[in-house]
């Protein structure tokens, strides 16, 4: 079946000007979101059509030349800016390619060189330009290994589509060969044979693109949910639980200590003199005298333990296969390495606390109670101090 070159240069104008438009379209839509790189892919897809429709209205050589020319380094220099890669020296390289191809094909034009002579010097120009894109791509495809599997699907189906690019570069070079210094033109069934491939280049290059978009996307939505179940769970001031957080928490845990058997005990603190530094230094000191809190609070308790901010200056920790001698041991250390930090005003920092075991069966509304009872306690007898409570 022969093939029509001028109805293949009007189907790849249609479909370069739908590619540039998808593209475009997706661009308007991400570009606010910092799809940085993304219009150079569009700019490529829009060159490319502006190339194919001066073959259709009437070939300008110079003009088509220059644009096939451009259009790998315009790709590769959107991923660089895609991917946050340095621009130099790599686009230096891809640039100097380009300029003196393009260069080199003016002066043999200029010269009058015959067709199948220019031919092979831009054959030779995008070959050597798909084997440095597709080495970048292999690159960073490989850097993204065990991550972002849509930017890495995007990734190969480029990667192919270099290899593809250099094939038909190299069955061209073969075709061409035979009438480079002739002065005969090759037949126009060849570049329609081009023609063809490069639509399909086209799609698969797009389509490549929108995956990483794809990627891009779900991946900042994934820290979006990420970052709003962090600032749900996490007191914003304090940094530790938040309240209705840290109540779910404890709900599981002693779950699964009833489960395995294992000892938990529930703490519960407040500060001493809270209100008189809110009211004399403003609430801007008792804030910090918070972030102190918890800060200490932090350093001290051991891995697995959780500690929670339950409002104002009221604070709570389940602490999990942890015997009450264990609890008393590490409450006594809070106390002492508190009693040093900085309370405002000239202050010394205090605080008082209830801390009771979990008993068999009992639920985080009983075990709340039992640890708020241990905390009044501490608070009548004069604060400063833990009272433990079996």
């Amino acid at each position: 079946m022969q093939l029509d070159p001028a109805s293949t240069f009007v189907i790849a104008t249609i479909v370069h000007v739908l590619m540039a438009a998808l593209l475009g379209l997706f661009w308007r839509n991400v570009r606010r979101g910092g799809a940085a790189g993304f219009g150079w892919w569009v700019c490529n897809e829009a060159l490319l059509a502006c190339g194919v429709l001066v073959l259709v209205v009437g070939p300008v050589p110079m003009v088509t030349n220059a644009v096939f020319i451009t259009g790998m380094p315009l790709l590769e220099l959107g991923l660089r800016v895609w991917f946050g890669r340095r621009l130099w020296p790599g686009m230096g390289l891809r640039w100097a390619v380009a300029g003196l191809g393009f260069a080199a094909w003016l002066a043999a034009w200029r010269l009058g060189m015959d067709y199948g002579t220019r031919a092979a010097i831009v054959i030779s120009v995008q070959l050597l330009q798909s084997v440095l894109l597709t080495q970048f791509v292999y690159a960073q495809w490989r850097r993204l290994r065990g991550a972002d599997e849509p930017s890495r699907l995007g990734l190969a189906l480029l990667g192919l589509g270099g290899v593809a690019v250099a094939v038909m570069q190299l069955w061209r070079g073969l075709q061409n060969w035979p009438y480079v210094g002739t002065g005969v033109a090759p037949p126009g069934q060849l570049l329609a044979v081009l023609m063809v491939v490069n639509i399909a280049l086209a799609v698969t290059r797009v389509s490549a693109m929108l995956l990483m978009l794809h990627g891009r996307v779900e991946g900042r939505l994934q820290q979006a949910g990420a970052e709003l179940e962090r600032r749900a769970n996490t007191d914003a001031l304090t940094q530790v639980a938040s309240r209705a957080h840290f109540e779910a928490a404890c709900g599981v845990l002693l779950a699964q200590s009833r489960a395995s058997r294992l000892p938990v005990c529930l703490m519960l603190c407040d500060m001493d003199g809270f209100k008189a530094v809110n009211d004399e230094l403003g609430h801007p000191e008792g804030d910090a005298l918070l972030v102190r809190f918890a800060a200490q609070l932090r350093d001290t308790l051991r891995q697995g333990d959780l500690a929670g901010r339950l409002g104002g200056d009221e604070f709570a920790v389940l602490m999990f296969n942890c015997p009450l001698e264990t609890a008393q041991g590490i409450a006594q250390r809070l106390r002492m390495a508190v009693g040093m930090l900085d309370g405002g005003g000239g202050r010394s920092m205090s605080f008082s606390a209830g801390l009771v075991p979990a008993r068999p069966g009992e639920d985080f509304a009983a075990l709340y109670r039992r640890a708020d009872q241990a905390l009044y306690a501490a608070k009548s007898a004069g604060r400063d101090r833990v009272v433990a409570q079996a």
